[in-house]
């Protein structure tokens, strides 16, 4: 098999003049008048074939003779393929080069720069991100408006339908607000009787409806008594801790029986609307002036984003809203000043409502009590401020002579 040589060229890239290990300084060849005096030099014992390959059997059966390669041949030596490249070196160093920024796009970092996707058309995966947030973010409010339209629908025809309509209306939210802490609580390892739980809740609402306030600490009274029978008379696990959750599933929840009693009085739709503007009105003023102004926390083991700030705007905002509403015709009975002390106990009693929830919530480790609420978790997480500031403004209404 016929064989050659491998050749390679001597030459070196370094700015400063090379020498060796005696201190001679080596030839640059492209220095020189002749750039083709870059000496090609063929590197002992790497024979290959006339297809380039390198020729294994060849090398193995003649004498190597790498052992006669110096170090300074070593040094001095560079394959065939790199012939030609310090010249290339030497010659773009001393060429003059115009820097220019670059500008590259990031998923989730808008640049504000147009890069070549702009011009083309080409849709970029950062943009498919965006668009997906945003189709997301969409999809979230639209969920959020319809079922809080719906929500809203429920009440509101329950509310002018009157009577037993609006009773059930509010027994249903009562059932499902139960059932949302008691499936809490089992996450934690609690074993709440469900079924007392929602008996109660049911038989607080049908007594507020037929006999008044006294029913519904009445029967709250009765579904506790029958938890610890239950509890005492079976062998159970913790049965004071599942006694006592069961049992504040039924006191807590079963206070929104107390709009029930309001419906029930001389301005039903009136005197209920006027509550639900005042609970909500306090809320969206405490959220904003909360963001906007909050500094000081007013809970802060309990609801870190609750602030005074926040508090105060509530208050001041449900007093602005309450003064207008009793200027319109259905709510002119109630009377300024009324409404006036109506909007200070809400703006009280509503966010311990929120409070109480944020201290439940936090205790078991949950986010959102349940999600029956498309956008805006579960229903208890509406609820829970009307269930101390309704019971609230019913003792007040009271007091007015206005039930």
């Amino acid at each position: 098999m016929a064989t050659k040589k491998t050749s390679f060229s001597r030459f070196d890239l370094a700015d400063q003049d090379p020498t060796d290990q005696n201190g001679q300084k080596f030839n640059r060849p492209w220095e020189g008048d002749d750039n083709d005096a870059a000496e090609v030099v063929p590197l002992p014992g790497i024979e290959t074939s006339e297809e380039g390959d390198i020729d294994w059997e060849a090398m193995a059966e003649s004498p190597s003779g790498v052992d006669d390669i110096t170090s300074d041949q070593y040094l001095s030596a560079t394959t065939q393929e790199y012939k030609g490249l310090a010249e290339d070196v030497s010659r773009a160093a001393g060429e003059e080069w115009e820097m220019q920024a670059v500008a590259a796009t990031l998923p989730g970092v808008e640049s504000g720069l147009v890069g070549f996707e702009d011009v083309s058309g080409k849709v970029t995966d950062s943009e498919e991100s965006f668009e997906a947030v945003e189709q997301a973010a969409a999809s979230d409010l639209t969920m959020r408006i319809a079922s809080g339209l719906a929500i809203f629908g429920l009440f509101l025809g329950s509310l002018i339908l009157g009577g037993w309509w609006f009773t059930a209306f509010v027994i249903l939210l009562m059932i499902v607000a139960v059932g949302e802490f008691y499936a809490n609580l089992r996450t934690k390892a609690y074993r709440p009787i469900a079924l007392f739980g929602i008996v109660g809740v049911v038989l607080m609402g049908v007594g507020a409806h037929n006999w008044g306030a006294a029913a519904i600490g009445g029967w709250a009274g009765v579904t506790a008594l029958a938890t610890v029978l239950f509890f005492s008379l079976t062998t159970r696990k913790n049965p004071v801790e599942n006694a006592s959750v069961t049992v504040l599933g039924v006191a807590w929840v079963g206070m929104l029986s107390f709009a029930i009693l309001v419906a029930n009085g001389p301005r039903p739709v009136a005197y209920i609307l006027f509550a639900v503007f005042l609970i909500a009105l306090n809320d969206i003023g405490a959220y904003f002036a909360g963001s906007a102004f909050g500094q000081r926390k007013l809970a802060p083991k309990v609801s870190p984003n609750k602030t005074v700030e926040g508090f105060i705007g509530g208050l001041i905002v449900a007093g602005v809203a309450a003064s207008i509403l009793v200027a319109f015709p259905p709510w002119e009975s109630i009377g300024l000043a009324n409404g006036l002390i109506s909007a200070a106990v809400v703006g009280l009693f509503s966010p311990i409502g929120d409070l109480v929830e944020s201290m439940v919530k936090r205790s078991i480790g949950a986010k959102d009590m349940g999600s029956v609420l498309p956008g805006h978790g579960g229903m208890l997480d509406r609820i829970d401020g009307y269930l101390f500031a309704v019971p609230a403004i019913y003792f007040l209404f009271r007091a007015f002579e206005l039930l």
